[in-house]
């Protein structure tokens, strides 16, 4: 029981603290492809180490039965024969549900965020077949008849580019990095990451690492793209790019779209500026590695810290002094 709780405190712990890294690492100009994966690592850790924190509470060792079987046959042999369930092995049933329910509940997210992104995306493509002109390609690049440039991406079956004419009229050979880092978007799946971010917020904003998501990732993913975007066309013509669209009026953005100067601007111009050669796959792959596997710990290293003080709380009391 008492590594329960400590697992449990040490998730509270990393989740709490968890917003605060993630900034830093932003703004130490930490690639952010290794902050994307330690989010990712770090969000599905919490669920995972919660469940298997409130697992090794109710789960007797000495019955193989599942887990779910179990407490649910306590519970009616108990009310049979007119005693009330074992506190500790009803509060983990109820526990138990409440994690089911949170996961319930950022699924159903996800699945009205994916629907909500089809209805606009069919919506979106319509009108612009009738306003656009198409250019084709692995993503096709939507032309606005609009002098102010701006440029987005929206994701779906296809993802496309929607990008003015302002772009490629008042960019120059700039606007090739403006696009580059609209597809980098698309390939990276952004667009499906800052979905789960919004749905994990909506679902459990109580939870300092849910809430903060939405916010993260969205700053996240735009120094991805920059980065992409810099790696083949250099950092100067996305600093570029990004000083001379900022603050313009291209038109409304649809909520459901990335752009290119829509957030984070200042930091993603300080990543800019210290932007060095991209490193190679494998150095690229390890790290990921290495920082996931830290993060996926973190959780449960912090409650197996914890032990030694939760047992000097807690003796006293199981001793009666």
């Amino acid at each position: 029981m008492i590594l329960a709780v400590a697992l449990l405190l040490g998730v509270a712990v990393v989740a709490g603290c968890a917003p605060a890294v993630l900034n830093r690492m932003l703004h130490r100009r930490v690639d952010p492809q290794l902050v994307l994966m330690t989010w990712g690592a770090l969000v599905a850790t919490t669920f995972i180490t919660v469940t298997a924190a409130l697992t090794i509470a109710v789960l007797p060792a000495h019955d193989p039965a599942p887990l779910l079987v179990q407490l649910l046959h306590h519970c009616w042999t108990a009310l049979q024969h007119g005693s009330a369930p074992q506190v500790h092995l009803a509060a983990g049933l109820l526990l138990l549900t409440a994690v089911a329910g949170l996961s319930s509940r950022v699924s159903i997210g996800l699945l009205r965020h994916a629907r909500h992104q089809r209805r606009e995306h069919r919506r979106h493509l319509e009108l612009l077949r009738i306003a656009a002109r198409p250019e084709s390609g692995a993503f096709p690049i939507m032309w606005l008849p609009h002098p102010e440039p701006m440029a987005y991406s929206v994701a779906g079956t296809p993802g496309f580019v929607v990008a003015t004419d302002g772009v490629r009229d008042h960019l120059g050979a700039d606007a090739a990095a403006v696009l580059e880092h609209e597809r980098a978007h698309l390939r990276g799946r952004h667009h499906l990451l800052v979905g789960l971010a919004e749905a994990l917020s909506r679902s459990a904003s109580w939870i300092p690492l849910m809430r903060r998501s939405p916010e993260l990732v969205r700053t996240a993913v735009e120094l991805a793209a920059d980065r992409s975007a810099a790696h083949q066309h250099g950092p100067s013509a996305v600093r570029s790019a990004l000083l001379r669209m900022t603050g313009g009026r291209g038109g409304a953005m649809p909520s459901h779209a990335l752009g290119m100067a829509n957030s984070a601007v200042a930091l993603r111009l300080h990543h800019l500026n210290g932007l060095r050669t991209a490193p190679g796959r494998a150095k690229r792959a390890l790290a990921s590695g290495m920082v996931g596997l830290t993060a996926a710990t973190l959780p449960t290293l912090a409650g197996i810290a914890l032990l030694p003080v939760l047992a000097m709380v807690t003796c006293p009391f199981a001793f009666g002094f």
